[in-house]
């Protein structure tokens, strides 16, 4: 089942800003906040609510995504994400650590389908 869930948080910060007046003071913090490196002193969480307001049964009208069983066997590293709906860092990484195997053909990595499907069978949770 996937749940629609609304969270609502409510931070409090304090902070002195320098400005002319307090409607410049005010549009200096809301101008800072739009920015996704905000910071604006130290916030203190005075409260969460989540709240689930709708459910959508997964398994009702989807199939589960599998690489498609025809076409080449080695699939080079830019598709082989796509297949599994990852960036191309992402599944580097997994490569690297160990987590999906692959395939060297000279200086060239690729992976394989039933790697693609080993993978996600042994990551599934249950």
């Amino acid at each position: 089942m996937r749940y629609k869930v609304v969270v609502t948080k409510v931070e409090v910060a304090e902070l002195w800003v320098r400005a002319t007046n307090e409607e410049a003071a005010e549009q200096k913090v809301k101008d800072e906040l739009k920015t996704s490196w905000a910071y604006a002193g130290h916030w203190e969480r005075k409260a969460t609510q989540v709240d689930v307001i709708e459910s959508d049964p997964e398994s009702l009208g989807r199939t589960p995504q599998t690489a498609e069983p025809s076409g080449p066997m080695l699939l080079k590293l830019k598709d082989a994400a796509a297949e599994l709906g990852v960036s191309y860092g992402t599944l580097h990484a997994l490569m690297k650590e160990g987590g999906i195997e692959y395939t060297k053909v000279g200086s060239s990595k690729y992976i394989s389908r039933a790697s693609l499907a080993a993978f996600v069978e042994a990551n599934t949770q249950r």
